[in-house]
């Protein structure tokens, strides 16, 4: 028993419940300097009602703060202010909103009660403070000194009451200070309660508000998810189309219209139309499963260290002989002698880079120029970076180039075969292994395309 009763003594969390009951009393002279300050102006002219918005600010700061301290001090679990709304709502709306949220007018209520009641306990919980610290201190020195006086001077120069009444004050000065440190232990816990009921929405509203939020995040979702499926299958009719109409039309050829078979020369030169045309599907297939993989979480990935210096230098070997021989373009390879090992999938790295060249190639006029470079960040992860000499791209394409389907010229992508995808690849790997692209581009001076992926080990 008196375990407990001296024990709190030394428990900080009583003079953290102490602190929090005396914290009340300047925010409920806040609170009602606020409410006096409205109520001496009144609302009968437009100035007073103008003074009640930095009003309601102050409040609501001071509200705030509140919610701060009971979630920070004793980690209260409190409910949001009101149901998530959309960002983009017009100022009448959340007028409205503000009106017609149970929260709001509960939080004015909350302020006038903390008005009597924040001021009274906390004025009660000074008063003992301060009796209790000062007055035992004060007891304890005063006790002392007569002790002193009647040792040095005489045992009878003070009458025999006077130490029984300071070491009787002592004690009740004692006794206040410990009724204070334990009275304020429910009543910090009585305020923080108080703060979670009339400061946030009830569970019942918080439970409805979170399920009616999530049902709307799933209907967006499947929304997005049912645009996407008939985009999808819009784009892939769109580009199955051309390829088919060629097949058809050089199979119709080879058969022989009118009964006229073609010459040798020509059966081989539209037997070759139709094994690029046949190669142009089986190509799109591949990406469209690649793709559909991603979005399944079936993307299978082989993690391990991979020297992106080698997998870059790989790249060049295959890809620089092509560049050059079809459009006359240099493509360079810059590792700086490189050998940072990245956290990666070797195939998917190489797909990766065999993309981001193929798309740099086919966007750089003849003549140009295409680099790889790879390049370790200090103390930090490994960069490899794909540019170019070509037009670069418009900043109103910038943001939808990784797009599925999506093509910066049109007319040119069909011409060199492409689908649109590519891009839309390269970032679905990327990000699968845990890295991310980005693009840089000024529109008339190339791009710079940059994989950043992380370190092994």
């Amino acid at each position: 028993m008196l375990r407990r009763l001296f024990g709190i003594l030394v428990r900080s969390r009583a003079y953290l419940n102490l602190a929090y009951v005396l914290i009340h009393l300047p925010l409920a002279v806040v609170y009602g300097a606020i409410i006096g300050f409205i109520m001496a102006r009144g609302f009968e002219t437009i100035p007073s009602l103008l003074l009640l918005i930095p009003a309601g600010v102050a409040v609501w700061s001071v509200v705030l703060g509140e919610r701060a301290l009971a979630r920070g001090w004793f980690g209260a679990r409190l409910t949001p202010l009101g149901p998530p709304r959309g960002p983009d709502r017009r100022l009448r709306d959340r007028v409205v909103d503000l009106v017609t949220n149970p929260v709001t007018w509960k939080s004015l209520a909350y302020v006038a009660i903390e008005v009597v009641a924040g001021s009274t306990f906390g004025l009660l919980a000074l008063a003992g403070t301060a009796i209790g610290f000062a007055g035992t201190a004060g007891c304890v020195m005063a006790f002392a000194v007569t002790g002193i006086v009647g040792i040095l001077v005489s045992p009878h120069s003070l009458p025999p009451y006077v130490p029984v009444i300071i070491a009787a004050s002592g004690v009740v000065c004692f006794a206040i200070l410990l009724a204070t440190l334990h009275i304020a232990g429910p009543v910090a816990r009585a305020q923080v309660w108080f703060v979670r009921v009339m400061l946030g929405m009830s569970e019942t509203q918080a439970a409805l508000a979170a399920a009616r939020a999530e049902a709307d995040a799933q209907r967006t979702r499947a929304d997005v998810s049912d645009r996407s499926r008939r985009d999808l299958v819009l784009n892939v009719s769109h580009e199955l189309r051309n390829p088919l109409a060629t097949i058809r039309a050089h199979v119709d050829t080879l058969h022989g219209d009118g009964g006229v078979e073609p010459p040798e020369e020509d059966r081989r030169r539209y037997l070759d139309v139709l094994g690029r045309e046949t190669e142009r599907l089986s190509s799109l297939v591949e990406e469209l499963l690649t793709l559909a993989s991603a979005d399944s979480g079936g993307l299978h990935l082989d993690m391990q260290p991979v020297d992106a210096a080698a997998v870059a230098s790989q790249v060049h070997e295959a890809m620089a002989p092509l560049a050059w021989r079809e459009r006359h373009i240099q493509l360079l390879c810059s590792t700086d002698g490189t050998r940072e090992p990245v956290l990666a999938d070797r195939g998917r790295l190489t797909q990766v880079l065999m993309n981001l060249v193929r798309n740099a190639i086919t966007q750089t006029p003849e003549g140009g120029l295409v680099a790889i470079e790879v390049k370790p960040v200090e103390s930090g992860p490994v960069e490899v970076i794909v540019s170019d000499t070509g037009p670069g791209i418009a900043s109103e394409d910038r943001e939808k180039i990784f797009e599925r389907f999506y093509r910066t010229d049109e007319s040119r992508a069909r011409s060199t075969g492409g689908f649109g995808l590519g891009l839309a690849i390269a970032r679905e790997m990327v990000e699968a292994m845990g890295g991310r692209i980005r693009v840089d581009s000024t529109h008339g001076q190339g791009s710079r395309f940059t994989v950043t992926l992380g370190r092994a080990g």
